[in-house]
């Protein structure tokens, strides 16, 4: 497993995931975790991406919370697990990924013996946390077409691409809103000269 020996973890700790945890594959799009779901291990992203929302079961709208890449993991599993509570969030593969699941038992268990185990766990709720104020300030204080603009920005950033393969319908469950806003945004854009848009396909321009 190459990608847990990259981990910046102490050898000993690495040893001990490679013996105690299981490496799964997800496809995109493949749920790796549900609202409702008891969680019985922590999953650490080994390779690829995992998108974590929230999801009005009533409604089916979504809203995006943040990602989670390489290296790193979920605070709201982490929330679930140190809390032996369900998990308030979903979470999909956003690409075809790897993750190690990790067995709750051993996260806090590593945190007393493994100094940058404990290291990571913290540095994942302050990153997390400042993902979350910002996804509540774009939620309060910005309108939809501030929120689409800045969604279209992050993805060419994170995923360091101007093409970006997402439909309408995907931006809205993402964003919390109707494909007929978000249609009508990304025209108003590419009227503007800053998106091309192809069928199931946003090329930014000058975004």
């Amino acid at each position: 497993m190459n990608e847990i020996h990259s981990l910046p973890l102490e050898d000993k700790l690495k040893a001990e995931m490679e013996s105690l945890c299981t490496v799964l594959t997800f496809e995109k799009d493949q749920a790796i975790v549900e609202t409702g779901d008891c969680l019985q291990v922590l999953p650490l992203v080994l390779k690829g991406s995992v998108r974590v929302f929230r999801r009005d079961l009533e409604t089916g709208r979504e809203v995006l919370l943040y990602y989670i890449n390489s290296g790193q993991t979920c605070m709201m599993s982490l929330v679930a697990c140190f809390g032996d509570t369900i998990s308030k969030v979903s979470a999909v593969a956003d690409k075809k990924s790897k993750l190690l699941m990790i067995p709750t038992l051993y996260v806090r268990e590593w945190q007393k013996k493994y100094d940058l185990w404990n290291s990571f766990i913290i540095n994942t709720f302050m990153i997390r946390y400042t993902e979350l104020l910002k996804a509540l300030d774009e939620l309060s204080f910005k309108n939809i077409d501030v929120r689409t603009y800045n969604y279209l920005k992050d993805y060419s950033e994170r995923n360091v691409t101007k093409s970006i393969k997402r439909t309408h319908q995907d931006i809205a469950n993402e964003l919390g809103t109707t494909r007929v806003v978000i249609s009508r945004i990304l025209k108003n854009m590419e009227n503007n000269g800053l998106v091309e848009l192809k069928r199931g396909l946003i090329k930014l321009k000058n975004l």
